[in-house]
């Protein structure tokens, strides 16, 4: 039973590009998709800042009937010899989900990896792990297996906004 998912694609924006787009919340937002309902900062950062290491905010989904929440908390969020490396931590309480993603440079952009694991944390999510893992795997397969086709579809709209500098 898989324990992560991973997805890639290749962009015509650079890492850089890729970084500067994500500094306004407004086209992350976007990119989060139709199932987003809100984003309340939880760390002492401003609601406008940039994504950064360190921040920790709550994200409301709506998943079927229910709103769904998740505390998210960015370990990673840096451009690094030319790569742009993101990693976040997301927690409902009963399951932790770890999303990685990698913006690596090409001659044409940069190709794009992410991978989100089931990474359980505390006693009963370890002991049920061999269930909810695949479940919350499946779940993130469904609901958001498109999502780095919509962040391409998203940046390459908007052409002229995330030019590296």
């Amino acid at each position: 039973m898989p324990q992560q998912l991973s997805k890639e694609i290749d962009l015509t924006c650079s890492p850089e590009g890729v970084n500067n787009w994500l500094a306004d919340w407004t086209n992350i937002k976007a990119w989060m998709g139709p199932s987003l309902v809100d984003i309340t900062m939880l760390s002492d950062h401003d609601q406008n800042e940039p994504i950064c290491a360190g921040m920790r905010f709550r994200e409301t989904r709506k998943m079927g009937k229910m709103n769904a929440k998740a505390t998210v908390e960015v370990e990673q969020h840096e451009l690094k010899d030319g790569v742009l490396y993101h990693r976040a931590i997301f927690d409902d309480g009963c399951n932790r989900m770890i999303s990685e993603y990698s913006y690596v440079p090409t001659e044409s952009g940069s190709h794009a990896t992410w991978t989100i694991s089931n990474a359980p944390n505390k006693w009963w999510t370890r002991a049920m792990c061999k269930v909810t893992g695949p479940m919350m795997i499946k779940m993130m397969e469904k609901c958001e297996g498109d999502h780095l086709d919509r962040l391409k579809s998203l940046i390459e709209d908007q052409p002229n906004q995330h030019q590296a500098t």
